[in-house]
Order: structure tokens, then C-alpha cells, then sequence
């Protein structure tokens, strides 16, 4: 007899390991690869879910984690697919402007993952998914949440963005490589950034030194080899957003989807139509 939540973890499985979500992997927003930023959506509202509630036992009679977990995983679908369109709108454009695009592509991938899996979303899980996927901006977009699942994502998107999306690079790597003779734009290209991300940066710390120039923070660096990257909160930025890099590159945006808390809690006949039996065709 096989697991309770045997059918949803296939279904999961299938899911990080489609083509449109890979390619979250392949494209970063402010610095921080899509990828990293969705798993962090998750970890975000887990960690809500863990807060407002006694134990995920009791969570579970409140919130569904299988829409959760599938909203969340494809939240984001259209940052990567959009770029391989014609497409001219932004992901926060199409959220606000095209929201049917969102539903459509949402949709389509599940129809997707469902045929492989040889399962069937119940109806009204299906769409509290989709809702999440095209309610997860709020007030910024033209869809708002009206599911406890759809608020919790909206929230832990938020947070995401606020803390965890912003390229951590700081101003001690950048002083390091002008004091080896890089100009601003050598900079840039090693860090893969901007050069505003590089300038913003000597600002901050130019800001906290009260320093006028940066040849006067250049000086300062060579002399005690460190500088403060920003006040207290830009820095929680930057160190939040640079822990939550080096763990999806150490075990990866997959196993780390594949081994959230919630999953325990699955139950495939509370996800799932019943399939019919199947006829032997032998018999009349």
C-alpha cells in the first residue's frame, strides 16, 4: 500500500521538474535568480503558517499546503517565459494589465503536469492555485487575494521582495577591485551588475562614513580594509538576501521545493478526483 500523499508528491515532483519552471533558474531579478526567490516564498510562508498557528497539524484543518506549495512554485512562471516571447510587458505589467495571460499559463502547465501524474486537481483547489498565481502582487496588480492561501502568498511575496531581492554585492568587494585599478565599468562586468548597482553602493557606505568623495572612501578602505555596506536595515538586506543564495546553490531550488515540511501533510484523496476503476477490457 502505497503513501497517503504518494499521488502529490509525483505530482510535485513533476511539477519542479518541468521545463517553464526550470527556467526559473535561468533568470534573475535585481540579483537574485528567480528561483531562489520562489523557494524563499515558500520558506516565507511556511514560516506564517508556523507563526500563526499550534502546529502544522492544526494549520491543516485551516489552509491547504498543496495549493500553497503549487501556487507558490509557479507564482512567478511568467518572468521566464515572457522572455522568450514577443512579448513587451513586464511580469508586474502582465500582473496588473494581462492577468488572463497569468490564469492561462497557469493553467495550461497543470492541465500539463496533471496528464503525466494521470491525476485530476479537485476544482476548487485548482482554482484557489490559480488565484494565488495571479493574486500574489495585491494591491499592485488587478487581482487581490480572497483565499487564506492567496493572503499568506501575497505576504510572504512581499517579505521576499523587501528583504531577499537585492543584489548582494557590497561596497568591500568593489573597493577591493578599484584599489587592483578596475574603473566603475570593469566593476560592473565582474559582479555582473550595474554600474547604478556599483555607484549606490560607495554611496551607502560613503553615506556612512559621512566621506564627500569616493577617492576619500578609497583612502579609508586602504587603510583598515573594511567599510559599512549600508545602515542597519540595508544591511539585513544584503546579508538575508546572500544566506538565501548560498543555500539554494548548496542543495539546489528542487530538493529544497521537495523537502518543505508541508509535504508530510499531504493527503492525495483530499487533492485528488477519485479515479474510476479501471474496465478490463477482456470482459462484456
Amino acid at each position: 500500500m502505497g503513501k497517503a500523499n504518494e499521488k502529490a508528491l509525483e505530482f510535485i515532483n513533476i511539477l519542479v521538474n518541468n521545463d517553464m519552471v526550470g527556467e526559473l533558474e535561468n533568470h534573475d531579478d535585481q540579483g537574485v535568480k528567480v528561483s531562489a526567490h520562489t523557494y524563499d516564498v515558500l520558506k516565507v510562508s511556511i514560516e506564517e503558517i508556523k507563526r500563526d498557528y499550534t502546529d502544522f497539524d492544526e494549520a491543516k484543518r485551516f489552509i491547504d499546503f498543496f495549493a500553497i506549495i503549487v501556487g507558490v512554485i509557479i507564482h512567478d512562471l511568467s518572468k521566464g517565459s515572457i522572455r522568450k516571447t514577443s512579448e513587451t510587458m513586464s511580469h508586474s505589467q502582465m500582473m496588473l494589465k494581462k492577468p488572463d495571460y497569468i490564469i492561462k499559463e497557469a493553467e495550461a502547465l497543470l492541465d500539463e503536469v496533471e496528464s503525466q501524474a494521470g491525476v485530476k486537481i479537485k476544482e476548487s483547489i485548482r482554482k484557489n492555485i490559480t488565484h494565488i498565481v495571479v493574486s500574489h502582487h495585491g494591491r499592485w496588480g488587478k487581482i487581490v487575494p480572497n483565499t487564506r492561501e492567496a493572503h499568506i502568498v501575497h505576504r510572504a511575496d512581499m517579505y521576499s521582495a523587501k528583504y531577499h531581492r537585492i543584489n548582494p554585492i557590497g561596497a568591500n568587494e568593489i573597493l577591493e577591485a578599484l584599489c587592483m585599478g578596475e574603473n566603475i565599468v570593469e566593476v560592473s562586468k565582474r559582479f555582473m551588475c550595474t554600474t547604478g548597482v556599483i555607484k549606490d553602493r560607495l554611496k551607502r557606505a560613503k553615506i556612512e562614513l559621512r566621506l564627500k568623495t569616493t577617492k576619500h572612501l578609497i583612502n579609508y578602505y586602504k587603510k583598515v580594509r573594511k567599510v559599512p555596506i549600508g545602515d542597519n536595515f540595508f544591511t539585513k538586506r544584503v546579508r538575508e538576501t546572500a544566506k538565501l543564495i548560498a543555500a539554494v546553490e548548496k542543495k539546489g531550488f528542487r530538493q529544497l521545493i521537495l523537502t518543505n515540511k508541508l509535504l508530510d501533510y499531504l493527503v492525495d484523496d483530499e487533492i485528488f478526483e477519485p479515479m474510476g476503476e479501471k474496465i478490463d477490457e477482456g470482459k462484456n
